[in-house]
């Protein structure tokens, strides 16, 4: 085994998803494929339990990920401290993430930054708002694409894209045909919500109070594509951001009325050394004058 199956194999264990994980790390999901079944031979264990599209981390891959992520984390731990010191155009770039823009943010500005410096390397970590502005504040990322900071975070933000929030629907619901839609029209629907630990459900739950109702959750998740999915199979409603690339299964967006959107910026610790190839990403994507 090498490195870079270890960590397609630790990205594994986070998406769960085989598609994620080729997306995130720009492969071909029959590689990714070829590569797991090849780390498992020759551990001589399945790592995971298959249920169709999803992947889950049986007992044999949470003993092998824990020592897999130090293995990981101490060769990455040598490289950071060179890398320190090297062209910043070949550094190597922690950068944080939220579930809910692996699938077009995160590919968007690696491909686009990575086309003006090819020899810069990407180390890609997922997580919550609030796991990923403490990973910000111990300096165990360079930065993240994340919503503003919360109050009292010593992180700085900046704004690089806007999600429209909408009532999302299954497509033969009575109301999918509306153009706009208010809380109000579907107070007494089951909805299908973002769990109570992310920043999206804090700011639904806010909408629905000054809508006048508490809303019936038939079903919480973390993970934004699972509550489509069940959308889309006529379970419930929710409130979502609309993904600028519409999958087959997915329910129908309707604009939520008065509008909302949803602000996605770049964060970072204006009290961390900043190592040459994380400055110059700084630079790339935030302007002078907002920067430490």
């Amino acid at each position: 085994m090498d490195v870079q199956t270890l960590r397609w194999f630790l990205s594994l264990c986070d998406t769960e998803n085989m598609r994620d994980t080729a997306a995130l790390e720009g492969v071909h999901q029959s590689t990714l494929s070829r590569s797991l079944a090849r780390l498992e031979a020759e551990l001589g264990a399945e790592l995971f339990h298959r249920h169709g599209r999803r992947l889950a981390v049986n007992r044999f891959g949470a003993l092998f990920r824990d020592h897999a992520a130090r293995a990981v984390g101490e060769l990455d731990a040598a490289r950071r401290r060179i890398d320190a010191l090297a062209n910043p155009g070949t550094g190597l770039i922690r950068l944080g993430f939220l579930y809910s823009v692996g699938r077009w943010l995160v590919p968007e500005i690696l491909r686009d930054y990575r086309a003006a410096r090819p020899g810069i390397r990407f180390e890609l970590h997922q997580g919550l708002g609030r796991d990923l502005y403490a990973w910000l504040e111990h300096g165990d990322i360079d930065a993240a694409l994340v919503t503003p900071p919360p109050e009292g975070a010593n992180a700085r933000w900046h704004l690089l894209r806007e999600q429209q929030l909408c009532i999302a629907l299954a497509a033969g619901h009575p109301l999918a045909g509306a153009t706009e839609l208010t809380l109000t029209d579907v107070r007494d629907e089951p909805f299908i919500a973002f769990a109570s630990t992310t920043d999206l459900r804090r700011v639904v739950d806010v909408l629905c109070r000054e809508a006048g109702f508490t809303p019936v959750i038939a079903f919480e998740s973390e993970e934004i594509a699972t509550m489509r999915s069940l959308i889309g199979a006529g379970l419930g409603v929710g409130v979502l951001p609309r993904p600028t690339v519409l999958e087959h299964d997915d329910p129908v967006y309707r604009p939520l009325g008065p509008s909302q959107r949803r602000p996605i910026g770049l964060a970072w610790n204006p009290a961390s050394a900043q190592t040459p190839a994380s400055a110059r990403f700084l630079e790339h994507l935030v302007p002078q004058e907002r920067r430490p």
